[in-house]
């Protein structure tokens, strides 16, 4: 007589499925899965409680120290200027001077009258009257108002030196009145003053004419022109001597510059003669640059 099956031994854990096995596998992985990605363990340790308490015979994993954050990514970093490895670029420095001239068209004209008499009263009234004869003349030589500037009035003592020390003695009054006369054709300058003379006599006095130009901007414009036109000539020289090609303009420098220079005439050639003749000639004004290039 064959002998009996044994009887199945019940355990206690029911019996897990094909399916219930596989559960715990995927769920575990999705846990290790969020634990790389840095989530805390507040987040995963519920997960894997819950993946054990649904499956029989799971245990919940044990805790384990939070992950640590992932890194941030940093910014990439900037290069610093100093750090750039392109060459400052070659530069060339030169000094342009330029000058033009031209003939004047203005001549401005010192005169005064000066008169001496015993008393003050006289004085003044005879340089009063010196003075009127002067403008008078002016006028009669088509000279404007606008252009005829009275410079100074003087009313001074006239003392007499008493020699050896003694007590100087006062011997009168001068009075005296100096105008600057604007002649706008410089080539009647010589007649303008032989007129003056003609009407104050002895009174007159002619301390000089300057010839100059009623506006000199343009003649400024032209030396500019040739400076800046003499530095770049001399930038380009010194660029071919090096084998180099002439870059941009770096900087551009106007160094003083003298004023537009005025001819004066001395005194001195006033004298009483016919028609009181004067040359003009020309006037002349320079400038001086400083001009900084780039080298290529």
């Amino acid at each position: 007589m064959s002998a009996a099956p044994p009887s199945p031994v019940h355990t206690g854990v029911p019996a897990c499925s094909p399916r219930a096995r596989t559960a715990p596998r995927a769920l575990v992985a999705a846990v290790v899965a969020l634990a790389a990605l840095g989530l805390p363990s507040a987040f995963v340790a519920p997960a894997a409680a819950a993946g054990a308490a649904g499956v029989p015979g799971a245990s919940a994993p044990a805790s384990s120290p939070p992950a640590p954050a992932p890194a941030h990514a940093q910014a990439p970093a900037v290069a610093d200027s100093r750090d750039d490895p392109t060459p400052t670029p070659s530069t060339v420095t030169v000094t342009g001077t330029g000058s033009a001239s031209a003939v004047p068209d203005l001549a401005v004209v010192g005169m005064a009258v000066e008169v001496t008499a015993p008393t003050a009263e006289k004085a003044l009234a005879a340089q009063h009257a010196a003075a009127n004869a002067l403008l008078g003349a002016l006028r009669g030589q088509q000279v404007a108002e606008r252009d005829v500037r009275t410079d100074s009035l003087e009313l001074s003592a006239v003392y007499e030196d008493g020699g050896g020390g003694g007590t100087s003695k006062l011997t009168g009054y001068r009075a005296a009145q100096s105008f600057s006369v604007k002649v706008r054709e410089p080539r009647r300058t010589g007649r303008v003053i032989k007129a003056a003379v003609a009407a104050a006599g002895d009174a007159v006095r002619v301390n000089g004419v300057t010839f100059d130009l009623a506006d000199a901007r343009p003649l400024r414009a032209k030396a500019r022109e040739a400076a800046h036109a003499d530095a770049r000539s001399k930038a380009e020289h010194y660029a071919a001597l090096t084998g180099r090609e002439l870059g941009r303009l770096v900087s551009l420098t106007e160094a003083e510059s003298g004023n537009p220079r005025p001819l004066t005439v001395s005194p001195s050639a006033f004298a009483k003669q016919e028609g009181v003749p004067v040359a003009p000639g020309e006037i002349q004004d320079s400038v001086s640059v400083v001009a900084v290039y780039e080298l290529q």
